[in-house]
């Protein structure tokens, strides 16, 4: 005789013999023993939940020449055909085979002729999300409006894909991952009567490792069994998964936080192929983690984990080590990497490699509320009067990669990039003019000023009160003489540095012709012109192409910014 594995072999034959499912058996239950049964159930949740396997009592149930009861009694000659495969009203079909709306079509026919021997010719279509829109639209008016003879049973993991014009006509039945302690429970009534001597603890693994699925769980009890024999020992599970000494979850987080990249590496299981399950294991960790740090080792969430008080105060303790907020982060890259694996499968294990090492970089987190501090603090120290600069937005992702131009700071957040704007700057001694300067020759022959020469032509008697009014000044005279100019500058252009000698122009967002029309010789020497009659002689024009400029360190706002920060620039 051909062995059969437990998962078939210790399969429920019974509503009670399902186990962690009380809600959706309780719902049954009461439909069969009230008369309120639907005609099209459709049972959901994630895989080796029970779905297939409730359905199947359910018709069943349904079926037995007892019944229609809750409690079938695998006597008669409907509950022995249905555990024996071999029902004629009971038709199974997989719909990952079948998904052409022909197939669709066969089953309308058939769902039109009466059951042969039972109460109800019972329709199971498993993976129905598989089914192609059109086998979907084939089947709903017999779904919505079947034969009092005809019931429907649906089983997948992918609700989401079922067309909602099919989700509506049935009565939609959720099963839930099962708790690590009800998966031993089962285990050890399977172990018991399979006569096996299990090493404390390897039940526990076992369930830890199937995460929330009963089928997982038995099958690996079976690789295990088919392994070592009857006498499995912890050891032999690490063997089994090919894991090396690492030490656990806890100690891979140890590793990470002491930043030792080598044995951080050597933690990770040495057979390629596991790590998108060693990550999903690392992930719970981390998640139970979070959970007992923000809500406290009592947790409710953390009741269907089955850990014991010294695994709750571990998870607590690693908590604290990491910080809330850089535990947040590490979720948040490590989902990115599971999904980066599931594009790139075969660099699963670069991808994995390269997303711990990175978790390794120094530094911890800062808050958004202390950047902020640090902002109004630096506002606070600007020259009375300025106005203060607009506040930096955060980075869109805490722990992403700064870009060209960005500010650094030592932690793994990237830091806000401040940009002064022409308001921003400090006011100057240096002040528009109303007219022209006067003839160098009558100046020449003038009594000497009782200010230095230098500012004779930065502080002329009539003009404006900032370095703003200078520039406003300036496109007020230049729309007089070259509106096409003047519309430009107003648009592209803002002052960035003025000094007594030197005045920096940035022009941003230009297209070809706009820098074309800029960087005209004739254009630049009418700018230069009306700027030495708004200002005076002695400053010159300078303009630059923002695209093309990346030193900041001569922006004494960047320089106060990086000092205030301990960053630093990089272009």
């Amino acid at each position: 005789m051909s062995y059969l594995v437990l998962a078939r072999k210790y399969r429920p034959r019974t509503f009670a013999e399902v186990a962690g499912q009380e809600i959706v058996l309780n719902t049954l239950r009461g439909a069969i023993e009230s008369g309120r049964i639907g005609h099209a159930y459709l049972f959901t949740g994630p895989r080796g939940t029970g779905k297939t396997t409730t359905a199947r009592l359910l018709a069943k149930a349904l079926n037995c020449e007892k019944g229609p009861t809750p409690e079938p009694c695998g006597e008669c000659a409907r509950c022995r055909g249905l555990e024996q495969g071999g029902e004629s009203d009971i038709i199974e079909i997989d719909a990952a085979s079948n998904t052409s709306v022909e197939d669709v079509r066969v089953l309308r026919d058939q769902a039109a002729y009466m059951p042969l021997a039972a109460r109800f010719k019972i329709f199971l279509i498993d993976e129905v999300h598989m089914l192609s829109k059109a086998a979907f639209n084939a089947l709903l008016k017999i779904l919505e409006e079947p034969p009092e003879h005809v019931k429907f049973l649906f089983a997948t993991t992918e609700p989401h894909k079922v067309l909602d014009t099919i989700l509506s006509r049935c009565q939609v039945l959720k099963l839930s991952l099962l708790p690590e302690e009800r998966i031993v429970h089962r285990l050890e009534q399977v172990f018991a009567a399979e006569h096996i001597d299990a090493e404390a603890g390897v039940l526990d693994e076992i369930a830890r490792r199937a995460r929330g699925g009963m089928r997982d769980a038995l099958s690996i009890a079976d690789q295990l069994l088919a392994m070592v024999g009857d006498k499995p020992r912890l050891a032999d599970i690490e063997r089994l998964a090919g894991e090396g000494q690492g030490g656990g979850m806890a100690h891979v987080v140890a590793l990470i936080l002491a930043a030792d990249k080598p044995a951080l590496l050597q933690a990770l299981p040495p057979i390629e192929g596991s790590e998108g399950d060693w990550l999903s294991e690392f992930l719970a960790y981390l998640r139970a983690t979070l959970l007992a740090t923000l809500c406290g080792p009592e947790a409710p969430m953390l009741e269907g984990l089955a850990l014991d008080d010294g695994a709750r105060a571990g998870l607590v303790t690693s908590g604290k080590a990491i910080g809330g907020e850089r535990l947040e982060v590490w979720l948040q890259e490590l989902l990115h990497a599971r999904e980066r694996m599931r594009l790139l499968p075969s660099h699963a294990r670069l991808v994995l490699e390269v997303t711990l090492l990175d978790l390794c970089q120094a530094g911890e987190t800062v808050p958004l509320d202390e950047w902020i501090a640090r902002l109004e603090s630096l506002e606070q120290g600007l020259p009375v009067g300025s106005p203060a600069p607009a506040k930096a937005t955060p980075s869109p992702a805490i722990g992403s990669r700064p870009s060209a131009q960005a500010f650094h700071a030592p932690q793994p957040v990237a830091a806000p990039v401040a940009t002064p704007a022409p308001q921003d700057l400090p006011a100057r001694d240096i002040q528009p003019q109303a007219k022209a300067p006067a003839k160098p020759a009558a100046r020449s022959q003038a009594k000497p000023p009782a200010k230095p020469p230098a500012k004779q032509h930065a502080a002329p008697s009539a003009r404006p009160g900032s370095v703003a009014d200078a520039w406003q000044a300036f496109l007020k005279e230049l729309g007089n003489k070259a509106p096409a100019l003047a519309d430009l500058m107003g648009r592209r252009a803002k002052l960035a540095h003025l000094d007594a000698h030197r005045a920096v122009v940035e022009l941003q967002r230009l297209n070809d012709s706009e820098r074309s029309m800029a960087f005209d010789k004739r254009n630049q020497r009418t700018l230069q012109a009306i700027w030495n009659q708004v200002v005076g002689d002695a400053v010159t024009l300078d303009l630059q192409d923002a695209s093309q400029v990346a030193d900041w360190k001569e922006d004494p706002f960047t320089t106060k910014v990086v000092e205030r920060f301990e960053g630093r620039v990089e272009g």
